[in-house]
């Protein structure tokens, strides 16, 4: 009986393409490599006047837009002068570019976002509108809170103003009763810019 001395040499070069096509076998390819971090959304800072007392310290910027609507709450009471219609707080929504609506401005200059963060404000500047009828515009520090569009916001501006201007006086029969006037602005807020110190 004779026997096939080929067959070892066969089963070794069997294993042996076996192992080069087990090497050959293309590798996964890499991850797509990460988009670069796109640039926050420009806001453009409002037009003032030379003489404007509301402008932001240079070191800080624009980084969102809200538009508010709604009321100016007065109260009539007793004042220096005789009874007048003395501010108690705004009742207003603010909305995004698009009129969605986003958040809330309330009591004590404060605003809360949909989002959880909020802001708590103080008047530091302000500017008579272009037509007195309308409300001041405002420049106010703020302290931030909470994570969210409001996170590190240190300023806010009050412009655009539209309404929200009481009558000058109110009368005894009015005493203790409160007005609603119909108002609407831009608010402006800005964090510390990129690279500031």
């Amino acid at each position: 009986m004779s026997t096939d001395r080929r067959h070892p040499t066969a089963a070794a070069s069997a294993v042996a393409a076996l192992l080069v096509a087990a090497c050959a076998t293309p590798s996964p390819p890499p991850p797509p490599a990460p988009s670069p971090p796109q640039a926050a959304p420009t806001v453009p800072a409002p037009r003032l006047g030379w003489f404007t007392k509301i402008k932001v310290p240079a070191e800080y910027a624009p980084v969102l837009r809200l538009r508010g609507r709604g009321y100016q709450v007065f109260r009539c009471e007793d004042s220096t002068e005789g009874l007048a219609w003395v501010y108690q707080l705004p009742e207003a929504t603010l909305a995004d570019d698009r009129a969605n609506p986003v958040g809330r401005h309330g009591a004590n200059f404060t605003f809360e976002h949909d989002d959880g963060s909020r802001l708590a404000g103080k008047v530091q500047a302000w500017d008579d509108a272009p037509d007195p009828g309308d409300l001041r515009w405002l420049l106010l520090s703020t302290q931030s809170y909470g994570r969210g569009a409001f996170e590190g916001v240190a300023y806010v501006q009050r412009v655009n103003t539209l309404g929200g201007m009481p009558p000058a006086r109110c009368t005894a029969s009015d005493r203790g009763q409160v007005l609603r006037v119909e108002f609407s602005a831009d608010f402006i807020f800005y964090r510390a810019a990129a690279g500031a110190k």
